[in-house]
């Protein structure tokens, strides 16, 4: 019988796994079968393969019928820890950087048995959207190779989009899993802030960071999320929700729900997204939702994009000041070891990461600090003001993280050659709950020009139950197709 494995679920594929319909030892040699036929994404930094081989033999019957994660493959992004794995963030400076820890979210998911596969590729240090930035090179959109994946967790979607695994991990600084789900066509949830331990998590902006999931099924996240939102003592960040049993409380009941919508009546944008967005409200609004078009100020909405970049610069400029090549990663010779750290940041640093660290230490300076840094601070605290005061009327707010599909790299390229008089606040708006800590989830929509669109769920901090339920009444009512996981690549 023939097993069209990526087209499957997490629970459907632990069914087949218990009726012996596939072993775990056949399963993994099929992800690293179809991993081969995607080989041009360029989506992998490390192939586990021989761990991964021997993983598999570890686990038991009574695993596979008492733990829905049991011998599931699934791929992590390359800057969180793996204990005595290469982990490289897609630097040069730490491209021969094998960490003695774990990070926790790695191990909660061993330790239910789930084969990790593959370390994927980033933009460099988590720092950029369009997935060019990695060491090793373009992660390419598997729906359109000439096209963008997004960032910053742009392997990790492209392998889940291309049904290699049912799941991966990401982080979310800003909008880093959730853009690339919009990009191509599946499902991205970056959980409540502290929700899912950073521990061994290479920071970026640690009052911004956040771990994440990918699938092509909203159950999926529920799933794994069970596994990971724990609370963990080795971050200081962690918290713990008083939600628990995410799957089971998986329910498509939203009557009664108060959901808010932003007003995009003035906005110019197709006429084929535009009908699926209202599509998809109508499936809301038939559900038994209540529906509330609202307004957000725009010139909060405008300094979105700058706060975000303010902080999260700044943040990095002083997290990444251990990177300088004398206790680890790749050193450069010096005469002193002044000369040291500037050959090594120097020669081990692309251009988009230098660039941030250059603006982050301008605003951290003393001459600028209060200027830049502070009235940053300021302005995301108004910006959270407003969300909590939204979030006390309602119960979701909807906002689309793109109108557009993904661009072409060519495009991209082109763009970062000229500075713009004007920036599209609009693709900025999944910003917003990286500035508040709420969860967020984006779930396909429509294509357009053969490229998919996605669709973005917001919701209060701790409130991930409400925007999982959400997304999954939604899913199984958007009319979306994934044609990456047909059989022309069998």
């Amino acid at each position: 019988m023939k097993i069209n494995y990526y087209q499957l679920s997490i629970r459907q594929l632990n069914e087949l796994l218990k009726t012996k319909a596939i072993t775990p030892d056949q399963l993994t040699k099929l992800v690293y079968k179809r991993l081969t036929q995607f080989k041009k994404l360029n989506a992998i930094v490390t192939s586990l393969e021989q761990y991964a081989i021997k993983q598999t033999k570890l686990i038991t019957e009574e695993e596979i019928n008492n733990n829905l994660l049991a011998a599931i493959p699934f791929v992590t992004k390359d800057n969180i820890a793996t204990i005595n794995i290469l982990t490289t963030g897609s630097s040069k400076i730490l491209a021969n950087f094998i960490p003695n820890y774990d990070s926790t979210v790695n191990k909660l998911l061993t330790n239910k048995q789930a084969i990790n596969i593959a370390k994927t590729a980033l933009d460099e240090l988590g720092m950029g959207g369009d997935g060019l930035q990695a060491a090793t090179g373009h992660v390419l959109n598997p729906w359109n190779l000439k096209h963008i994946t997004g960032g910053s967790s742009s392997g990790s979607a492209a392998l889940v989009a291309a049904g290699i695994v049912p799941f991966a991990l990401g982080t979310d600084t800003g909008d880093s899993i959730r853009k690339p789900a919009a990009y191509c066509g599946i499902v991205g949830f970056k959980p409540t802030y502290g929700l899912i331990s950073r521990n061994g998590v290479f920071p970026y902006a640690p009052s911004l960071d956040t771990v994440g999931i990918f699938t092509n099924h909203v159950e999926d996240i529920a799933i794994v999320l069970d596994t990971i939102a724990l609370p963990d003592q080795q971050d200081f960040t962690s918290v713990e929700s008083k939600e628990k049993d995410y799957t089971k409380n998986l329910d498509e009941n939203i009557k009664a729900k108060n959901i808010a919508i932003l007003n995009y009546n003035d906005y110019q944008w197709n006429d084929t997204v535009k009908s699926s967005f209202d599509e998809a409200i109508k499936h809301l609004t038939d559900g038994g939702a209540k529906i509330y078009q609202i307004d957000f100020d725009k010139q909060l909405l405008q300094s979105l994009l700058p706060v975000y970049m303010i902080i999260s610069f700044a943040e990095a400029t002083s997290c990444h000041a251990n990177l300088t090549g004398i206790n680890f990663g790749i050193r450069k010779n010096g005469k002193t070891y002044q000369e040291v750290m500037t050959n090594s940041r120097t020669a081990g640093f692309g251009d988009m990461v230098k660039r941030r660290y250059i603006i982050g230490a301008y605003a951290l300076s003393e001459s600028h600090q209060e200027e830049l840094f502070n009235k940053a601070k300021k302005v995301r605290q108004l910006i959270v003001e407003k969300l909590n005061a939204i979030f006390k009327k309602y119960d979701a707010f909807i906002v689309m993280p793109t109108i557009n599909p993904a661009p072409t790299i060519k495009d991209v390229l082109e763009q970062k050659k000229v500075i713009k008089s004007e920036h599209d606040y609009l693709e900025d708006l999944l910003l917003l709950a990286n500035l508040n800590g709420g969860p967020s989830i984006t779930i396909p929509l429509t294509t357009f020009n053969g490229l998919p669109i996605g669709f973005s769920i917001n919701g209060a901090p701790c409130n991930d139950q409400v925007v999982l339920n959400i997304a999954w009444f939604l899913s199984k009512r958007i009319n979306f197709t994934n044609k990456l996981l047909g059989d022309e690549h069998e």
